[in-house]
């Protein structure tokens, strides 16, 4: 991504992460269709890799709180990536299981995301409060009542947006 100015804006490099994408998709393809370990793997056997990562990616950023060196920062990037790889790869399988593209998936999965961060944090989107933060019981009350409306919505309803 892009340096962050001295407010933590992203100045520059976000416009590049989607065309990042694209390869990696690609690679995630050529794997499914032609590594014997990759194509033979689903969500099952995938799972204790899941879990695996994870718990690399907590102890790399344990590491790297406790001594924020260039070496931890570079092995939790690294572990990021690994589980990062866990979810390309579930999403490829979602893609193959469902007859869509490679990627569309993936698509899904940051669009949802990117829905999720802006309903759940209204008082960080709004236009009302300028550049103002809004205090953390506020959002905490708030994150509260959004999680709360989330849960009792009907099962099965649309809740991406």
């Amino acid at each position: 991504m892009g340096e962050r100015d001295e407010e933590g804006a992203v100045e520059k490099g976000a416009d590049q992460v989607e065309p990042q994408l694209q390869p990696v998709i690609e690679a995630m393809a050529t794997l499914r269709r032609r590594c014997p370990w990759s194509s033979r793997q689903d969500h099952q056997s995938l799972e204790k890799y899941a879990r695996e990562e994870t718990d690399e990616l907590i102890v790399a950023l344990e590491d790297f709180m406790t001594a924020p060196t260039s070496e931890n920062r570079a092995a939790v990037v690294e572990e990021l990536g690994d589980v990062f790889y866990q979810v390309l790869f579930h999403s490829a399988l979602l893609d193959e299981s469902s007859g869509h593209a490679y990627g569309h998936s993936l698509g899904a999965i940051i669009d949802g995301l990117e829905a999720k961060l802006i309903r759940r944090h209204p008082l960080a989107f709004t236009d009302e409060a300028g550049d103002e933060m809004a205090s953390l019981e506020d959002v905490e009350r708030e994150y509260r009542r959004i999680k709360a409306e989330e849960k009792a919505a009907a099962p099965g309803e649309d809740r991406t947006r």
